[in-house]
């Protein structure tokens, strides 16, 4: 039998014990944990099935436990805030007969530790139902009791429930009660999306504002710990019913502000997170009392290149976490091969830069366009391949998510640069992801360089779109000049057979213009990411 192996939750708090659960007896089963290339003591206790590590700090850590059944590796993360972390999933199932606690299970094995409830609610102007058997706005029969066994499962898994609530859309009724409320066109006509939903006035003089917060905090009343506050990123200028003009880029900080205020009094350890749609308004919201800035992307940002620069804008902006909403189309077409290679470029991409996807959630399924509810499952062999790519950014988030190293790819590699160079392979480097080459990210801290490279090798530039195969690439040469002793060379993959970092060997020569360290890097397939740890 297989070993496998359950963490109880999705992430942990300082003083948490971290309990796995085997499916076999625990007794004289070996518990290996680390922090990138350095092992971790911690302190054990078996009993049947279950250990209990206790006395861990703050940290990511790798995981690996060995017994009769074989060895199996996982993640896990300490952190003192979950917001300080957003790995964003998605729950769309709130019918009869979807209390099945199996969604919230998995999701909680691939470490996110925020879920978003889409279209859980009656109406977007009156999220909670009269009756707990209700249809939604598009008639899906849902049960109120699902929705309260999905927000349990969550929070028993050490994930943060965030509820859906679009911060301007009413049904027509609301509006006919309430047209002072409404937005209008330069024209006087009320403002309307996809041809049944009205624009709402946000504008804090407007009683539109009180009323749909007050629909928040009864949505973290009910138990929600968190409102994702969504856009249609459009309009941007529109006018009251006084024919007085509204800049909702002025206006979304100040609603932003107030409902996070309003749901931290409920309940001190929730949020609010707000759809900047492709970017819009990022100026006006990065320094709001939002929990992390949250970007869906559409075209033009078609490129690699252009998750990059969303994320590197972002982080400088706010200083907070960084989720993409970056929905997969390649998985509406009939070769799911194609597509499972544009997820897994796509999540080094995005998570290599610094930032989160929002794009796997409910039944095992991947998003592959805006209504969530539309989701399409992964195959069963693909999954092993999910669950190594999401604990491969938990147990290196030191490189990826937590990285405060100073970005310079564009200054010590590529072109007239020769502090890094990267050589063989038979292949180009570039540090801006062109088509067909092995990408280059490239960031300095104090003691430590990280290095990340993504393999374009075989491919456009388009992260949203069908990929063949990656070409893999061998004998790949880092050179580094660095005129500071160097204590390691460490790589790590989410393609090979295992997580565990690789300490590689390296060779250095003395020049006038200083120390220049040589090493071979292991096979690229996808994603590979370095670190360089050095002496002052």
């Amino acid at each position: 039998m297989k070993l496998t192996v359950f963490l109880d939750k999705a992430q942990y708090l300082p003083g948490d014990t971290v309990k796995l659960t085997l499916n076999a007896d625990a007794a004289g089963a070996e518990v290996t944990l680390t922090r990138l290339e350095q092992a971790v003591p911690c302190v054990c206790q078996w009993e049947g099935r279950e250990i209990c590590l206790s006395g861990l700090p703050e940290g990511c850590y790798g995981l690996t436990v060995t017994a009769a059944g074989g060895r199996w590796e996982g993640a896990f993360d300490i952190v003192h805030d979950r917001r300080s972390v957003t790995r964003y999933a998605f729950l769309s199932d709130f019918g009869p007969g979807d209390g099945n606690p199996e969604a919230v299970q998995w999701l909680r094995d691939l470490h996110f530790n925020a879920i978003q409830f889409y279209d859980w609610m009656y109406r977007h102007d009156a999220l909670l139902p009269p009756a707990d058997r209700f249809r939604d706005p598009l008639g899906r029969e849902m049960d109120l009791s699902v929705i309260r066994e999905k927000i349990a499962a969550c929070k028993a898994s050490g994930i943060r429930p965030i509820a859906y609530g679009a911060i301007y859309a009413a049904a027509k009724e609301r509006f006919q009660t309430h047209p002072e409320w409404g937005m209008y066109t330069l024209d006087g006509q009320p403002m309307t999306f996809a041809g049944w939903l009205y624009y709402m006035n946000i504008a804090r003089s407007c009683g539109w504002s009180d009323h749909i917060l007050e629909e928040y905090r009864k949505a973290i009343a009910f138990g929600f710990s968190g409102i994702h506050m969504d856009t249609y990123g459009f309009p941007k200028q529109v006018w009251d019913s006084q024919h007085r003009p509204v800049d909702l880029a002025e206006e979304i900080p100040m609603l932003i502000d107030r409902a996070a205020a309003i749901v931290r009094r409920e309940d001190p350890e929730g949020g609010v997170i707000f759809n900047a749609v492709n970017n819009w308004p990022m100026e006006s919201v990065a320094q709001t009392g939002q929990d992390a800035v949250y970007i869906e992307v559409w075209p033009p940002n078609d490129r690699y290149r252009d998750l990059y620069t969303l994320i590197a804008q972002a982080r400088r902006c706010s200083g907070k976490p960084v989720v993409l909403a970056a929905y997969l189309k390649p998985f509406l077409e009939p070769d799911q091969a194609r597509a499972e290679r544009a997820f897994r470029l796509c999540w080094a991409a995005i998570h290599a830069s610094g930032g989160t996807q929002l794009v796997l959630g409910e039944n095992r399924a991947v998003l592959r366009d805006s209504y969530y509810a539309n989701y399409a499952p992964l195959r069963a062999e693909f999954l092993p391949v999910v669950q190594k790519y999401c604990d491969f950014i938990v147990r290196y988030g030191e490189l990826t998510l937590e990285n405060t190293g100073v970005d310079i790819s564009r200054t010590a590699s590529d072109g007239i640069n020769e502090d890094v160079r990267f050589t063989g392979g038979d292949c180009v480097f570039s540090t801006d992801a062109q088509a067909d080459t092995v990408w280059t990210i490239l960031r300095e801290e104090k003691h430590r360089l990280s290095l990340h490279l993504v393999n374009l090798r075989g491919n456009d530039d388009r992260w949203n779109a069908p990929k063949a195969q990656p070409v893999l690439t061998e004998h790949i040469l880092l050179h580094l000049r660095l005129d500071r002793s160097v204590t390691g060379i460490y790589a790590a993959s989410p393609d090979g057979d295992s997580l565990a970092p690789e300490s590689l060997l390296f060779t250095w020569q003395d020049t006038p213009q200083g120390r220049i360290y040589t090493a071979e890097l292991p096979p690229l397939a996808y994603w590979m990411t370095l670190w360089v740890l050095t002496e002052v």
